[in-house]
Formats: C-alpha cells, sequence, structure tokens
C-alpha cells in the first residue's frame, strides 16, 4: 500500500480528535487545517503555505499542493496529472472499500473521477445539454423556483438563508430540469447531502447510509427513465436516455452515476456560493451597495464572489509521470492536491486580492476548474448565482450577519455554511 493511502484513514482519525489534531497539527507550518479557525477562515494560513513556494510537499499529509493561479492551471491542464489515481486510492481504504460493488461502480463513473478515453465519452454524450444557450433558456425556471422560495421565507425575525433558500434552491432546479416530480425534492436533497460525503476523503461516512443513497437514486431516476422512454417530455432525463452519437449512448449505470454527480457537486457547490456570497456581501456592504446600483454588473460580480470565496476550496490529481509544475518535480505515484482558494487569492494574478472588487476587471475565477475537467454545470451555476443573489438581497434589504452564529461546514475541500442566520433590514 501507498504512503498517501496509508495516510488517508490515519488523518482522517486525527481530523476527528480536535485535540489530536491540534496536537500533532498545530504547531507545523501550516497550523491545523482541521481546526475550527481553518473551517472559519481557510485563507488567513495562504501566507504560510506560501513558504516553500507555490509548489510544495506537505509531510503529515503525504501529498503535494499547488497554490498559485498560473500553476494550479497548468496542473489542472496536465495530462499527467490525472483523477483516476485519486478515485483508487480512495476505493481501495476504508470506509471507501466497504461499500456495497454497486455503490463502488456508481462512485467510480462519477466524471470528476474518471480520466479519457472514458471520460471523453461521457463527457461528449451529456455536454451539449449543458451549454450556456441551452442553460439560458432555464432562467425562467430558476426565476419561479427562486421567488417561490423567497414568498416561504419568514417574514419576520430572523432568516436561516441556507435551508431556507440556498440549499433548496439548487436541489430544486435540478430536479426541475431534470423532469423529476416535485414530491421527489426533498427526497434529492437527502441523497445529494449523503453522497456529497464521498468528496471528502479525510471525514469518515456511514456506508449503509451511502449504499442505501445510491439504491434510492436509482429507484427514481431509472423508473422516470422508464417512464420518458414511453413518453418523452421537455426534461434533461428526456434527453439523456434518448442521446447517442454514432451510435453510443449511456448504459442504465451510467446514467444514474451521471444524475448522482450533477446532484451532488452542483447542489453542494452552488448552496455553498450562495451562502458564501451573502456573507461576503455583509462583510462589504459598499459592494453590496454598488451591486444595488448597478444591477448591471451581475455577471461580473458573479465571477468576482466566485473568486473571492469559491465553494470548492481544492481538487486532487494523482502524478502518473515525474511532473514539472511551477520550477518543482512532483515525481510520479504522488497525491496532488490543487488548492482552488488559494489559487484565487493569488496576488501575482489579482491585484487587492484578498478584497472583494465586484467591478474587478476580468476575475476570472479558476473555481470551476480547467481543462479536460472543467465543470460540466458551470453555466448552470453561474445563471443560478445570476437569479439567487440578487433576489436575495431585494428580499433581506440591508440585513446583517452575525459571525459567531455561522455553522460552517468541517469539510476542508469544500467551503459552505451549515447555518447562515440573517437579520433582514429595510
Amino acid at each position: 500500500m501507498r504512503k498517501e493511502q496509508i495516510a488517508f484513514p490515519l488523518v482522517r482519525q486525527v481530523a476527528a480528535r480536535p485535540r489530536l489534531s491540534e496536537a500533532l497539527l498545530g504547531r507545523m507550518r501550516w497550523g491545523n487545517t482541521f481546526s475550527e479557525e481553518f473551517v472559519r477562515d481557510p485563507y488567513a494560513q495562504i501566507p504560510a503555505m506560501l513558504d516553500d513556494g507555490y509548489v510544495t510537499h506537505h509531510r503529515a499529509y503525504q501529498q503535494w499542493f499547488v497554490l498559485g493561479y498560473d500553476e494550479a492551471q497548468q496542473a489542472l491542464h496536465h495530462p499527467d496529472l490525472r483523477t483516476s489515481g485519486t478515485r483508487e486510492m480512495l476505493l481501495a481504504v476504508r470506509p471507501y472499500s466497504k461499500l456495497r460493488p454497486s455503490s463502488r461502480r456508481a462512485f467510480a463513473r462519477w466524471l470528476v473521477f474518471v480520466d479519457p478515453p472514458d471520460h471523453t465519452r461521457l463527457r461528449r454524450l451529456v455536454s451539449r445539454w449543458f451549454t450556456p444557450r441551452r442553460i439560458e433558456s432555464w432562467r425562467p425556471r430558476v426565476e419561479k423556483i427562486s421567488a417561490d422560495l423567497i414568498d416561504a421565507l419568514p417574514r419576520n425575525g430572523t432568516v436561516e438563508v441556507m435551508s431556507g433558500y440556498a440549499f433548496p434552491l439548487p436541489i430544486n432546479v435540478i430536479g426541475d430540469i431534470l423532469g423529476l416530480a416535485p414530491d421527489t425534492w426533498p427526497k434529492l436533497k437527502t441523497i445529494s447531502d449523503n453522497l456529497v460525503q464521498l468528496l471528502d476523503p479525510f471525514r469518515a461516512f456511514d456506508v449503509e447510509v451511502i449504499d442505501a443513497s445510491f439504491d434510492e437514486l436509482a429507484d427514481i431516476i431509472l423508473a422516470t427513465a422508464t417512464q420518458r422512454r414511453a413518453d418523452p417530455t421537455d426534461d434533461l432525463i428526456s434527453s439523456l436516455v434518448e442521446v447517442a452519437e454514432d451510435g453510443d449512448r449511456l448504459t442504465e449505470d451510467e446514467l444514474v452515476s451521471m444524475v448522482g454527480f450533477l446532484m451532488a457537486a452542483g447542489h453542494e457547490t452552488t448552496s455553498g456560493a450562495i451562502g458564501n456570497s451573502i456573507v461576503a456581501l455583509a462583510r462589504h456592504p459598499d459592494q453590496r451597495q454598488l451591486l444595488r446600483e448597478r444591477p448591471d454588473l451581475m455577471p461580473n460580480a458573479v465571477e468576482e464572489l466566485l473568486r473571492f470565496d469559491t465553494p470548492v476550496q481544492a481538487v486532487g490529481r494523482t502524478a502518473v509521470a515525474d511532473v514539472d509544475i511551477g520550477g518543482r518535480t512532483i515525481p510520479a505515484g504522488m497525491n496532488v492536491v490543487i488548492r482552488l482558494g488559494a489559487a484565487n487569492r493569488d496576488t501575482r494574478r489579482f491585484d487587492r486580492a484578498d478584497e472583494l472588487v465586484l467591478d474587478r476587471p476580468d476575475p476570472s475565477p479558476i473555481s470551476f476548474g480547467h481543462g479536460i475537467h472543467h465543470c460540466l454545470g458551470a453555466a448552470l451555476a453561474r445563471l443560478e448565482l445570476s437569479v439567487a443573489v440578487p433576489a436575495l438581497l431585494d428580499a433581506l434589504g440591508e440585513y446583517a450577519v452575525d459571525e459567531d452564529e455561522i455553522e460552517w461546514r468541517r469539510v476542508i475541500a469544500l467551503r459552505s455554511a451549515e447555518r447562515l442566520p440573517v437579520r433582514p433590514g429595510v
């Protein structure tokens, strides 16, 4: 077993014990990345992370880290830094290794863990349904879902933004676009919450819950697919079961895996981006006022909000050969973590990198990745943010956020509030 494979379960045990993690990691040059302080502000440690440059090895994690913007682009585009190695490393250790074979197969087919040629084939079969033009045609549906959720928010007192708006909006949107019945959307939210745990290798999960979630998802998707084959409608499930190119099409297993990935990754990241945006605009009331005065800034504001506090903080790769990134050689077989949050705060690329500047020229965040694994749902996430944020600003007025009341999810790779109480203003 590789050293990195041994490190995952050991680090998971450390992460689950705050005193132990502080004792072992607190005195290291990066500090304790499992601490409450790091969860609240993952950007404060960036200067310490850069002590050894923008590409560095961390002995405790047995991993290489890429921290700079240009270096991140280079790494994400490099053909010898692949995602399937990360998948195989995870599936070789507990609790991933204890999943049922059907769950392991479904997880292994998630696009984020598949390399060419399989990745090329799967993405080709579905990418036409995620073009900016097609996504834009869904704007009225997103606006309707957003308006319905806002109408249901409390009219007096504190509003808990995550459970009342940020969490349900993206899952309701993808449920509607897929063509799934509204009475299944709450179940999809629960399934998505469970499956997204698979994206955090340093946190344990309940194997039985994950297995049951894959089963429930398959039941919902395959039942709907059967209906759509007999009676197609204008929804994504109908499109996916019919799509074919050169005689190739998605198998049932691939369909379930694709939908599971779109739900888990898309729901978690978009929810996080909405909540992060509300917090950022509360911390920068001048920028909030600017957006009220200049609604035409919204497309650029979406990019800057994603840059300033990206919901995807890190992605993993494995080197299949010696790889040169930023003047450092990463040996073959090593696990590589590309810190998108740090790259988006790179002072070489962004002036005033730690400030929110909604009219910043060309913010160009790397939040959706780069290269062949650039996020399939990027256009949908941008659409949801462009609708969700201004609608919520209108509903909340000059709102205030009590920073001490925010509960941040304890997930290193993803940045999202679990609970976000907001006091509406005038």
